[in-house]
């Protein structure tokens, strides 16, 4: 972003950077950026960047001063951190101080995004000169095809024969997806191995030291709240072990130590720190969430997933990977997984239009279910998961509240009863996201 502004002709002198792990107080941060206020005095339009802001103690109040004290006037200040929780509860505590509709979330790459940016770079690690040559035409087909959920079947059945040619390409990058997630550093370290390999088969042992990062993150983000790691260990080992599983919070609470509103207390900290997804079952009598139902806990990427089997057993993450990839309905419980993720960063806007507003999923007394219920505006659509070889419209279940139907299906492309199916890869290559994810 910083090369960005450069190239567009701003000085970088009236661009600032600031790593915030440096400073010990809000004092030394305000005396930094003092500094470079009184040296550019006459300039109208500077860039501040503050990384890892949440490492100050009491941040939101230095950003409050900053706004109250007529900096903003001059200045756009980029404030980032890798502790979202932090940054969302106190994000809250700045009204009327510029944070409204522009407070952003930057998750792992969506599947879309993982074609946009890696295909490039897979292309190169590819021997066959055949699918080189098909991933080649995919690219600009894809970067001129999306669709967004509110533009009705006609629409996205428009874009998804525009991509049907290229299923054969988007089952390959989907698979790399389904083992290794949308975390950057992952996809890149499987990149590079596969590069340097000759030859360049499917899977590699990633860097096990990726998951390690990932679970001190974690583990630190939530301790540095004031959370309890045995209690977050416990938490995290039933949660994998009911993975994609529907249960209450006391039957979870009921299988650990920490009491009822202790559990809840840490999910949600978990869920605002974009660890896991609580989808939570809708009372259609009610129009609103079953607070005492059933939930179901994903997490939010699968790579996210890997890791924390790896933790909790002490297992290479590379041994989780296959062990996971070897069983069919953990395969079908990651995708489902990625399916409500992928639904949630099409629709959720900052503070405005949460994950509960909008996605959910449904289920009885007889223990009928459907894996996800979409609101879009006063509309409800049902969408099903059935990644296998065969499907039909039967596959989901008829609830008379539910205007729209669709299967996300593992091959079939196609319209029955009134029910779209279609493939989960080649739905998720085109949905677009919501603004306010990146």
């Amino acid at each position: 972003m910083i090369s960005k502004l450069i190239s567009e002709g701003i000085d970088p002198n009236h661009i600032l950077y600031l790593s915030s792990d440096f400073f010990v107080s809000r004092k030394e941060l305000r005396n930094a950026i003092a500094y470079f206020m009184n040296k550019n005095m006459d300039v109208t339009d500077l860039y501040m960047f503050i990384d890892e802001i949440t490492s100050i103690k009491d941040w939101n109040l230095e950003l409050k001063y900053m706004s109250d004290s007529g900096v903003l006037e001059k200045a756009r200040i980029l404030a980032t951190g890798s502790c979202s929780s932090a940054l969302r509860r106190k994000g809250e505590l700045l009204p009327s101080r510029g944070l409204e509709g522009n407070e952003y979330y930057m998750k792992p790459l969506s599947f879309r995004d993982f074609v946009l940016q890696t295909t490039d770079h897979v292309i190169s690690t590819i021997g066959n000169a055949e699918l080189r040559d098909s991933l080649k035409k995919l690219l600009p087909t894809l970067e001129k095809t999306s669709c967004s959920l509110e533009a009705g079947v006609g629409q996205q059945f428009k874009a998804l024969h525009k991509i049907a040619p290229f299923k054969r390409e988007l089952d390959y990058l989907f698979n790399l997806y389904i083992r290794y997630g949308g975390y950057p550093f992952v996809v890149n370290d499987y990149l590079l191995k596969k590069l340097q390999s000759p030859q360049r088969q499917m899977s590699f042992s990633i860097n096990p030291k990726l998951s390690e990062a990932l679970m001190r993150d974690i583990i630190g983000d939530i301790t540095k709240l004031g959370k309890q790691e045995t209690f977050v260990r416990q938490i995290l080992k039933e949660v994998s072990r009911k993975y994609g599983s529907r249960y209450s919070f006391s039957k979870l609470a009921s299988d650990i130590e920490p009491t009822h509103v202790t559990t809840i207390d840490y999910l949600e900290t978990l869920e605002e720190s974009f660890i896991v997804t609580i989808l939570y079952a809708l009372d259609f009598n009610k129009k609103d969430i079953k607070f005492k139902g059933d939930k179901k806990i994903f997490f939010q990427d699968p790579f996210t997933f890997q890791s924390v089997k790896s933790f909790l057993t002490g297992k290479d993450v590379n041994e989780i990977i296959e062990e996971t990839l070897q069983s069919e309905e953990l395969v079908s419980k990651l995708i489902e997984e990625i399916v409500s993720s992928h639904l949630i960063a099409n629709q959720e806007i900052p503070m405005m239009r949460e994950l509960k507003t909008f996605l959910w999923f449904y289920y009885d007394t007889r223990g009928k279910e459907i894996d996800n219920i979409l609101r879009i505006n006063d509309k409800y659509i049902a969408i099903e998961v059935k990644y296998q070889s065969e499907v039909s419209s039967k596959d989901v279940w008829k609830v008379p509240q539910l205007r729209e139907s669709m299967i996300l299906t593992k091959e079939d492309l196609r319209t029955e009863d009134n029910v779209t199916l279609a493939p989960v890869d080649m739905t998720l290559a085109v949905l677009e996201k919501a603004h306010h994810t990146l």
